[in-house]
């Protein structure tokens, strides 16, 4: 049985929601299905907040606490100092990998894994990614969202009966909380001058990851270079081999009907060409109608031969009448 809502209970869900807090904490404290808070929201004319403005909230707040971990990342941290295991966040591995937690006295890396790493796309590069580490002599633990918010320390626990952990005597904890600057590990130096090959307007702008260049000032003058651009043989084959790989099920029954709707849309009024029908006369020649195909086409030929013989009977009444009355009005 479902406990409702207390009204001083859902002013101050009104009230905190108001002051910036989210769907998922306030869903959390009052024990309620995240459903149930947004739709009291809702019914209370309170205006929701589009994903946009929540992702630049939490960047905005991350950037004032100075502290750039998740809360899954640092509830983790606290469950290892709790342990006096001491440890480094975010550190760049083999030049390539940026994890979440090396530990000090082994080569031991940590992952916190939120809801993003569920994806399959993600689960097959997080694979590639430990097995590269693992090669390299590194043990990778990977411990989901719920693991850690459940219960952190036996997160570590489990890391310290596996790896076989002792506590550090004089633990050190080398936490990142800063976006950017020198000391992290993908520093470039900072903003550069760049020249835009479209306008030649001069801009600053943070060197890119791999190529430390940048060749627009923006997406327009990216967009005005690239339009009537032929793509060449090999971007078109690396497209075609990409499509290929990609998993493709039979269509659903309610897919099929709005591919239909939309075609029928699109061609009704249009008058076809004899190539066209020609082209379709040659294409359906031989090819054996399924049943529901052959059922639909006897009762469409039905349908428009009843039509032609009413307006054929319609057609002869009005013609007989006509002649009927003729004669009378020449007198």
């Amino acid at each position: 049985m479902t406990i409702p809502i207390a009204n001083d209970e859902k002013l101050e869900i009104i009230r905190r929601y108001v002051a910036g807090e989210a769907l998922t904490s306030l869903a959390r404290d009052y024990h309620r299905g995240t459903a149930t808070v947004k739709r009291l929201l809702q019914d209370s004319g309170v205006a929701l907040r589009s994903q946009r403005e929540i992702t630049l909230a939490w960047l905005s707040k991350i950037r004032e606490s100075g502290n750039i971990n998740t809360p899954i990342e640092r509830r983790m941290q606290d469950a290892l100092m709790a342990a006096r295991i001491g440890f480094r966040t975010q550190r760049l591995l083999l030049d390539r990998y940026l994890v979440d937690l090396l530990i000090n006295q082994a080569p031991v890396v940590i992952e916190a894994d939120g809801m993003v790493h569920a994806h399959p796309k993600n689960r097959a590069k997080d694979a590639l990614r430990d097995a590269t580490l693992r090669e390299a002599g590194y043990r990778v633990f990977r411990f989901s969202g719920s693991e850690i918010n459940t219960d952190a320390t036996a997160c570590v626990q489990r890391l310290i009966d596996a790896c076989g952990l002792t506590p550090d005597a004089d633990p050190v904890y080398d936490i990142r909380t800063s976006f950017s600057g020198e000391d992290h590990p993908n520093w470039k130096g900072g903003k550069q001058e760049f020249a835009c090959e479209q306008c030649g307007a001069t801009f600053l702008a943070q060197p890119k990851h791999r190529s430390l260049e940048h060749t627009y000032c923006g997406r327009e003058c990216a967009a005005e270079a690239r339009t009537g651009t032929e793509i060449s043989a090999e971007h078109k084959a690396r497209i075609s081999a990409v499509n290929k790989t990609r998993p493709r099920g039979p269509l659903s029954a309610e897919h099929k009907a709005k591919m239909g709707a939309a075609v029928s849309a699109a061609l009704k009024g249009k008058p076809k060409s004899p190539e066209h029908a020609a082209k379709v006369a040659a294409a359906n020649r031989g090819r054996r109608k399924s049943a529901e195909t052959r059922a639909k086409i006897s009762a469409s030929l039905k349908r428009r031969n009843s039509q032609i013989k009413i307006e054929s009977e319609l057609h002869g009444d009005v013609q007989r009448a006509a002649e009927t009355i003729a004669p009378a009005t020449l007198f």
